[in-house]
């Protein structure tokens, strides 16, 4: 059955997040590496050009030197750059030191370019080491540079103002950075399929567990996950949804056992009360016959009250919903109030009933001495005539313990796991008294207030010998 949250939003699927995820480490990391290498090519083609126009102002220099009082070699490489290459195209100023211009490239002007966007002069014998990129007015995309120049010892030295038209490298560059989008935008695609086929691949062994899951039911708990080989990732969960399902058929179990015997056990106090009213309403019975059939009916109400308030108990037990009011109790004191009670049944019996010890612990009195009733009243139960029945308290440990044994016949090993299931009764011949024989809750009850007080309870016996039940609770030192 699908169980529906309206309340809730629906939650994004495990594979869509698993793809998002792919998709989005991809994408960043196809951008980053689309980054840097397009700033790694924009810088090289930076050195590359810078070191070209190095070599441009090394060639005038060069001139210069070579004839200093004449200009004419300098002004036609000048003025001839700008259509020596067809793609790199220099436009240069050559200036005095007061600002006039000597030479200029052809178009130098259209470019205007004011003097300050230009970086710092080199030195005369520097080379070019950084270029500045910048814009003409009209868009065009250039490089600029400055140099000092000698042109005569002990004159001030000239200043070339030069600009390299680098168009080619930015339609190049824009060129290249659309391909690097389809590239990117590609290869996320390509590799959000591919998270989207792994991610499916991978998932199976889950979907295969949930079918799994889908197929227990109440008549289905046989069904067992651990049976298959699984990714590592998941045998440990296939493992605990395997004990999961022993703890929920153990539980299938006791429920379906509990209801037979809560069923059987109230049938038999029903029947007996049925049979009892049928027998008065057949004739009439004189008094006395009247009063013996109320007071057998009285029996058996009382019986089933007694049932009805044990299961109450449990049941509120189960649901945390017992409340205890712990107070500090003296274990003898108790145990003596507790054998008081039971003597005249103990001497009816013929049943040696004794207590030794002491000791002070943190309990809710009436559950503790309801507990301690029904080990005593299932000892005196299952001992024999000339037996002997003994409470001992030890209080002296972190744990007060409180032992009932008894010198009955003993229960047979293969009944102590489930000795404290409710309704568990081990054979009725055990019982010195039959019609004694109770309904198989006391120790279940023993066990319950035990664990309400954050305690166990233990059990010995050897046939022959007799049984020892031991209740563990933390205690309150003395």
């Amino acid at each position: 059955m699908k169980i529906e949250h309206p309340s809730l939003p629906p939650a994004l699927a495990l594979t869509t997040r698993l793809v998002l995820g792919y998709m989005l480490v991809a994408f960043f990391t196809l951008s980053a590496a689309a980054v840097f290498l397009h700033e790694i090519l924009d810088y090289g083609f930076e050195v590359e050009d810078a070191g070209l126009m190095s070599d441009h102002v090394r060639l005038l220099r060069r001139e210069m030197l070579e004839s200093p009082e004449e200009l004419g070699r300098v002004r036609e490489i000048i003025g001839a750059t700008a259509n020596a290459q067809s793609l790199e195209k220099y436009f240069g100023r050559l200036l005095e030191d007061d600002g006039t211009t000597l030479v200029e490239t052809r178009g130098y002007e259209e470019l205007a370019v004011a003097r300050e966007a230009f970086p710092k002069p080199v030195g005369v014998s520097d080379n070019l080491q950084k270029v500045v990129r910048s814009r003409s007015l009209s868009g065009t995309p250039l490089f600029l540079a400055s140099a000092l120049m000698t042109r005569r010892a002990g004159e001030p030295p000239l200043v070339y103002l030069v600009a390299l038209d680098i168009t080619h490298v930015d339609n190049w560059l824009e060129k290249f950075r659309v391909q690097l989008f389809f590239v990117v935008v590609t290869g996320t695609v390509i590799s959000g399929l591919l998270a989207w086929f792994l991610t499916r691949t991978g998932l199976r062994p889950l979907q295969e567990i949930t079918a799994g899951m889908q197929r227990v039911g109440a008549k289905g708990l046989d069904e067992r996950l651990s049976r298959n080989r699984w990714p590592h990732e998941l045998a440990a969960m296939a493992g605990e949804f395997d004990l999961m399902l022993e703890r929920l058929h153990e539980a299938f179990q006791r429920l379906s056992q509990f209801s037979a015997d809560a069923a059987h056990e109230f049938r038999t106090p029903l029947n007996n009360l049925m049979v009892s009213t049928s027998f008065l309403l057949s004739r009439d019975h004189d008094k006395e016959e009247y009063r013996q059939a109320l007071v057998a009916n009285f029996a058996e109400f009382e019986r089933m009250k007694r049932l009805v308030d044990s299961l109450l108990f449990l049941a509120r037990a189960d649901n945390a919903e017992a409340v205890i009011k712990k107070t500090v109790v003296d274990a003898r004191v108790l145990a003596g109030g507790v054998v008081d009670f039971f003597s005249a049944l103990a001497e009816e019996h013929g049943v040696m009933l004794v207590s030794d010890g002491s000791g002070e612990l943190l309990a809710d009195e009436t559950l503790l001495r309801m507990a301690l009733a029904n080990l005593v009243s299932n000892a005196l139960r299952h001992t024999p005539r000339g037996g002997r029945v003994s409470v001992l308290i030890d209080g002296r440990l972190d744990d007060c313990k409180i032992t009932v044994t008894d010198s009955g016949i003993g229960i047979d090993e293969v009944h102590l796991p489930r000795l404290f299931d409710r309704f568990y009764r081990v054979d009725a011949a055990r019982s010195s008294v039959a019609a004694d024989a109770g309904v198989g809750l006391g120790l279940a009850l023993v066990k319950t207030v035990a664990s309400l007080h954050g305690g166990s309870v233990e059990v010995w016996s050897k046939q022959g010998l007799g049984t020892s039940m031991t209740l563990l609770l933390p205690r309150r030192c003395d």
